[in-house]
């Protein structure tokens, strides 16, 4: 133990470190599951991916499932969805014949509609000139020698592309709303009540804003209560370093616009990522902790076997020969 030992008040500061930086995180994930459980604008990461703009942002990016909506304005691929949301509510409800004629004739009205939104001089224009904008942008952030100013220039027009990818899309979603609620309200009574509402379909990005609410929940109550120390201070890091990368602020990117206070390569993500490497790095959790009820045993023999392998062997006194006369 006095190996690992570092002292009483150094013990106390890092365990005192370890529960505040456990805190931080219990009531960060919290407050997100909260805001899932009451409906009231619950959390989503996707604001924050979106808003990416260090070497990583693509990476960000393309955790958000169609961010900047080539999906939604492509014919083909928003038939195949509205088909796979066709089939979706008639096999969720157990529509008769009937209700699946009603279901098509629906979808070939929708459509018809999106041929005619596709076909119109502006929203063709429109379309063509922001996927324009939108492939100089990507060339700009994917070109490793581009200047400082190149990149700012991108990450503002890249606002403007948010503008007009919600402008361009809007009426398709709105539309698409309106197509679900119909298919919905083909169902009877008797459905609704048999097979419950209609919940929507998962996305990669609800998944992802599930694991990183309950995620945060449980490395701050690990951390608080000393248990799985080690694991739960990396699984900190790792979180914090992936919010330190998506806006790191390095020289020559934009700064974060809700950073507290101005950094320039060193901020309170990463001194925070740093604290986490050094508790995992330390056995905390069997000082004051679950770990010491639970793996302090195995820890004790653990360490007296290194010791027992450490020790050098203690060589026997060696005895003159005794002269024989």
């Amino acid at each position: 133990m006095s190996r690992y030992y570092p002292g009483f008040m150094a013990a106390l500061f890092l365990i005192l470190l370890r529960v505040a930086i456990g805190w931080h995180f219990l009531y960060e994930g919290l407050e997100k599951v909260e805001s899932r459980l009451t409906g009231r604008q619950p959390f989503s990461a996707e604001i924050y991916l979106r808003n990416a703009n260090g070497p990583f942002a693509p990476t960000f990016r393309a955790m958000i499932p169609d961010v900047d909506g080539r999906e939604v304005l492509d014919p083909m691929h928003l038939k195949a969805t509205w088909a796979g949301m066709v089939e979706r509510i008639e096999n969720h409800y157990g529509f008769t014949e009937d209700q699946r004629k009603a279901a098509q004739e629906l979808l070939d009205k929708q459509i018809q509609w999106s041929v005619y939104w596709f076909d119109d001089p502006a929203n063709a224009e429109k379309k063509a000139k922001y996927l324009h904008d939108l492939g100089i942008a990507e060339k700009t952030e994917r070109n490793p020698d581009a200047l400082s100013y190149d990149r700012e220039r991108d990450w503002d027009s890249r606002r403007v592309l948010d503008v007009d990818r919600r402008t361009l899309t809007a009426p398709i979603l709105e539309k698409e709303k309106e197509f679900e609620d119909s298919l919905v309200a083909l169902a009877s009574p008797d459905q609704v009540k048999r097979a419950g509402a209609l919940a929507p379909a998962p996305t990669s990005l609800d998944v992802l804003n599930v694991l990183t609410a309950y995620g945060l929940v449980a490395i701050g109550a690990c951390l608080i209560l000393g248990f799985l120390t080690p694991w739960a201070a990396l699984g900190a890091a790792l979180f914090l370093a992936m919010i330190y990368l998506s806006m790191p602020p390095w020289p020559g990117l934009p700064p974060n616009p809700k950073a507290e206070g101005h950094y320039w390569i060193v901020s309170k993500n990463l001194v925070e990522m740093l604290a986490c490497l050094v508790l995992a790095t330390t056995p905390t959790g069997h000082w004051i902790g679950l770990d010491a009820l639970v793996f302090g045993a195995r820890r004790r023999r653990a360490l007296a076997r290194s010791a027992t392998r450490t020790e050098s062997p203690v060589e026997p006194p060696r005895t003159l020969p005794i002269p024989v006369k």
